[in-house]
């Protein structure tokens, strides 16, 4: 299941998002379950005023974003696509990503 949210639905659930950092994800070899060095995506680590926490995004790119921690960014096509874990006890997992990142500009920490 996908659900592709606006920017409204954004801000309802998750509050003013914060750039925190981001991390490479790395493409797995499915045959020798080892990591490869080929990148697949980033890992956005953002601040969430609403969850009070950080949430991690996954965005569909392989180039980190210029953007300066603690900035207020806005997310370009985020998606909600929530999967089962399974395993003895299944696992609802929340996942979210989006195409894009940018800062929003006239905010600041």
């Amino acid at each position: 299941m996908q659900i592709t949210l606006t920017k409204e639905q954004v801000k309802e659930v998750l509050g003013e998002l914060r750039y925190m950092g981001a991390d490479y994800c790395y493409h797995y070899d499915k045959e020798t379950r080892r990591r490869t060095d080929e990148i697949e995506a980033l890992k956005l680590h953002l601040g969430s005023i609403k969850l009070g926490n950080s949430i991690d995004i996954r965005l569909e790119a392989t180039e980190k974003p210029d953007i300066e921690p603690y900035s207020i960014v806005e997310l370009e096509d985020p998606v909600y696509a929530p999967y089962i874990q399974r395993g003895n006890y299944p696992v609802l997992v929340e996942r979210f990503t989006c195409k894009g990142i940018h800062p929003i500009t006239g905010k600041s920490a």
